[in-house]
């Protein structure tokens, strides 16, 4: 594993977004499968509808998704990095005696409130803007037009997000103040693996009701 961790670091340093783009291909192909595996034991909305196998081109759609917005990830937390920077990403983490109480509670205050300039930015903006992408561009590849991406985004957008709201904050909060940047969009992704098994299943109940109108 440790090997495999510095491997992945050299590649990402010299390579960001093809490195971060095939981390992000593989955890949505695992997301969707698992969606796919949860979706064989539940209900669905036609009874008499047989079992069917996995849907490998549902899965490619997903990871084609995945991989053409990973540039974005990595270019929005740049971003971040600049805009709100913080003087020293583990200061929480530093108890050594180098620095005078009020010097250490002064940084760390410093840190709390870049990372919720951070945290209010990301989920103010990039979180419904990459909600409003991710719904349109399923419904485009999936053989819809317009009419069926406006539908889903105004139909699954907004409970998506509040559903969101509910774990994304924690995570984020962690990786803005104590992940390095090279590691914060894989670190996000791996724990956004069922998170990206629930936008799957949304997504295809959606698809699925619409076929049934």
């Amino acid at each position: 594993m440790a090997t495999f961790f510095r491997f992945w670091t050299r590649q990402a340093e010299a390579r960001p977004f093809v490195t971060v783009a095939a981390t992000e291909a593989c955890l949505s192909a695992c997301g969707d499968l698992i969606a796919q595996t949860i979706g064989k034991h539940l209900p669905t909305h036609n009874k008499t509808e047989p079992a069917k196998g996995y849907d490998l081109w549902r899965t490619s759609r997903f990871v084609m998704f995945a991989m053409c917005v990973s540039p974005l990830g990595v270019k929005w937390h740049r971003f971040l990095d600049r805009r709100f920077p913080i003087r020293s990403q583990m200061t929480w983490f530093n108890s050594k005696p180098r620095v005078s109480r009020a010097k250490r509670r002064s940084e760390q205050q410093h840190t709390a409130r870049q990372v919720g300039k951070r945290l209010a930015c990301d989920v103010m903006i990039y979180e419904p803007a990459m909600y409003a992408l991710f719904f349109s561009s399923m419904a485009i590849m999936e053989g819809g037009g317009l009419d069926d991406a406006k539908y889903r985004v105004s139909t699954l957008l907004l409970p998506t997000y509040f559903t969101g709201l509910t774990i994304s904050p924690i995570i984020q909060s962690i990786n803005f103040a104590f992940v390095p940047l090279i590691y914060r969009v894989p670190f996000g992704s791996s724990f956004d693996l069922f998170w990206d098994s629930y936008l799957s299943w949304v997504n295809n109940e959606k698809l699925a009701m619409i076929e049934d109108r």
